[in-house]
């Protein structure tokens, strides 16, 4: 939901950029976050060259975000984690980091789900930057098993069940349609 109504907004900054004159800190704050959100780095990055120089200069905030936008494009997930809860950020924008940083998490959940058999506590911790707590809880969760011992024990995620779509190819759907048609024909 979050995802359609940023898509919205980009295209409504996007229009409001190229239509004012006025260089808004705010405005570029926004859109900045919502390419890093969507995940759409090249548009984040074009933004960032055509910010003006004057807007640039001295704007923390902004700044830190193409420090994120930097983690992203490297896959620095243990870096960005750390710029994501190391700045108050603006009224603006707060929401989209915060959604940013569970959509990573997300992400990387899934990833190693896919990607592991086996991954140390304290790895899976830097990746996905929760607590001993929260990692238990998460593992319970998702129904991957750790194993009992001394910190960092391993974890054992477990592929997610994805269903399969069963694809027919043109020429089955051409059959089965034309059976259905005839049957109601008949």
């Amino acid at each position: 939901m979050l995802q359609e109504k940023l898509e919205q907004f980009v295209k409504i900054m996007e229009k409001q950029e190229l239509e004012d004159s006025i260089q808004d800190p705010k405005l570029y704050h926004e859109l900045f976050a919502a390419y890093l959100f969507l995940d759409d780095l090249v548009n984040a990055r074009f933004l960032w060259k055509r910010i003006p120089v004057a807007v640039k200069n001295g704007n923390q905030e902004l700044d830190h975000m193409h420090k994120i936008f930097l983690c992203l494009n490297r896959n620095d997930v243990v870096e960005l984690y750390k710029l994501l809860d190391n700045y108050k950020w603006s009224k603006g924008v707060v929401e989209i980091m915060y959604e940013l940083k569970e959509k990573v998490r997300m992400d990387t959940l899934d990833l190693i789900g896919h990607a592991y058999t086996s991954i140390f506590e304290n790895v899976f911790g830097e990746m996905t930057s929760l607590s001993k707590d929260m990692i238990e809880d998460t593992c319970k969760r998702l129904n991957w098993e750790i194993q009992s011992g001394s910190y960092p024990r391993l974890i054992f995620p477990k592929k997610p069940v994805v269903e399969k779509v069963s694809a027919l190819n043109a020429e089955d759907q051409l059959e089965k349609l034309t059976s259905i048609v005839s049957f109601l024909e008949n």
